[in-house]
């Protein structure tokens, strides 16, 4: 008689528990996990004012046509898509709106985040980040406009 080969109960509760022990002491396996980790809040004070930042490394998005120059240090985010095809048609219709100036921004997942201003002053991202709330040309998701300052620059 020949012995098949088979996961046992043995076999399963030993990668569990390799798994487990991973999970345990914060090693991420993934690409993915230690991207994320590297997005984080900040609470920022200025002119009397607490302002909530998202920081994250990004880059301007070639792939949509976009150059470094075109991104600055604070940004009006409007949107995050999974599929640049969806950042691509909410940044047009944003420029048809009265954007023009609105671009695309990845970071290294990639997520794809349509920027509707981008300047180096936390003043003019935050009354711009109260402009696009309070009259944007497209419905904005829940928790967007967001301030997001990019790491990198």
């Amino acid at each position: 008689m020949m012995a098949a080969c088979g996961t046992s109960e043995a076999n399963y509760k030993k990668a569990y528990d390799k798994a487990k022990e991973k999970e345990g002491s914060g090693i991420e396996s993934t690409i993915y996990n230690r991207v994320r980790e590297q997005s984080r809040e900040e609470r920022i004070v200025a002119g009397g004012d607490t302002v909530n930042v998202v920081v994250e490394y990004v880059t301007a998005s070639k792939e949509a046509g976009f150059t470094p120059s075109h991104l600055k240090k604070y940004n009006v985010v409007a949107g995050q898509f999974k599929q640049l095809f969806h950042a691509k048609s909410m940044r047009n219709r944003m420029a048809e709106g009265g954007y023009p100036s609105a671009i695309i921004v990845e970071t290294g997942e990639p997520l794809y985040y349509v920027v509707v201003r981008s300047t180096q002053s936390l003043a003019e991202a935050r009354a711009a980040a109260d402009s696009v709330a309070a009259s944007s040309p497209v419905k904005l998701k829940d928790g967007f406009p967001v301030i997001l300052r990019a790491s990198n620059r």
